[in-house]
């Protein structure tokens, strides 16, 4: 009795596991993103603007001095805060040259607890 017990929950705890690693697989998949590059704390505050060309010195700026750059999706009006992927250069050393600028990012999405993140792997300037 004990041993079914036993047997019957690590099976439980096995599909547990397995459908988290098949979830998170899924949420990881390779996936593009299109949109501006922002500094998120002026767009999030509204300062100076935010976004957009007239807000370009002070995005490069405030990245430069170590605050998070997004990319606010063009669809959908979402920001994701950029990160590298495994083996890239910081997101703000790579992509502070393309703020206030429109690009397509690939990478993965990664949301946790209401975060929005997007690891980069490569970067294109719009066409």
């Amino acid at each position: 009795m004990k041993a079914a017990k036993l047997f019957l929950a690590f099976v439980i705890v096995g599909v547990t596991f397995a459908s988290s690693l098949v979830a998170q697989e899924k949420a990881m998949k390779e996936a593009s993103i299109k949109g501006e590059i922002i500094d998120t704390k002026c767009y999030l505050t509204g300062m100076m603007g935010g976004r957009g060309e007239d807000h370009k010195d002070c995005a490069v700026a405030c990245a430069k001095g170590g605050l998070p750059i997004g990319i606010l999706e063009e669809k959908t009006g979402k920001v994701y805060v950029v990160v590298p992927a495994k083996g890239q250069k910081g997101a703000n050393e790579a992509l502070v040259q393309y703020a206030a600028e429109t690009v397509t990012l690939k990478g993965m999405f990664i949301e946790k607890g209401g975060t929005k993140l997007f690891a980069y792997n490569s970067v294109e300037a719009a066409k």
